[in-house]
């Protein structure tokens, strides 16, 4: 087969995956009416996902299996982002005791904080991807030590963005959900050298 018919059948097949991601988002949306029934804002369950990635990668050829699970982490990634994002608007303070004590400046424009995640290869990558899935980028990110007894691993972060956005605000409350002792550090707004240039 030529390059444009190859292109011409992947053509065809992209608006069935469409078809069928949509269909999962409107489980996913039943799943948090379900959990926000039962007053379970809980999203992140990891041990359910190792379960469903180890028996959706089964029959998948071995020469392909990376590239599959990949995916398939992606769909459950952005499945949950869209589940955060309904509990949120749901829910009467989602952020509560994040934001006790945090001064948050008008011209907010640096969020800093503070999680930690399993000690294990592209555990750090799934909190970059969810910033920047959520449309932020990073300042700064730096390893804060690890404890083996529990294979946790603590990170500091710095993302760019305004805390008195919804946006940013539904970003906080999907880390708190996936990260282990998370906590804002505090946020910074622009300073005295870029006020003067504005």
């Amino acid at each position: 087969m030529t390059l444009p018919e190859i292109r011409i059948l992947i053509d065809q097949v992209d608006p069935e995956i469409r078809r069928l991601l949509m269909k999962r988002m409107d489980y996913s949306a039943m799943v948090a009416d379900a959990k926000l029934a039962t007053g379970d804002t809980a999203v992140y369950r990891p041990d359910r996902e190792e379960a469903v990635l180890e028996g959706l990668g089964r029959e998948v050829p071995e020469d392909r299996l990376p590239e599959y699970l990949s995916v398939v982490r992606k769909i459950m990634e952005a499945s949950r982002m869209y589940q955060y994002g309904l509990i949120y608007d749901r829910l009467e303070d989602p952020l509560g005791p994040l934001l006790k004590g945090i001064n948050i400046p008008e011209d907010c424009r640096l969020v800093t904080v503070m999680l930690s995640r399993p000690d294990r290869p592209g555990s750090i990558a799934a909190v970059l991807s969810m910033i920047g899935d959520c449309g932020f980028d990073m300042e700064k990110l730096e390893r804060a030590g690890e404890d083996p007894r529990s294979g946790m691993a603590a990170f500091r972060l710095q993302i760019r963005g305004d805390l008195n956005e919804t946006r940013m605000k539904k970003l906080i409350f999907r880390l708190s959900g996936e990260c282990e002792d998370f906590r804002i550090l505090g946020c910074a707004g622009c300073s005295p050298e870029e006020k003067t240039a504005e």
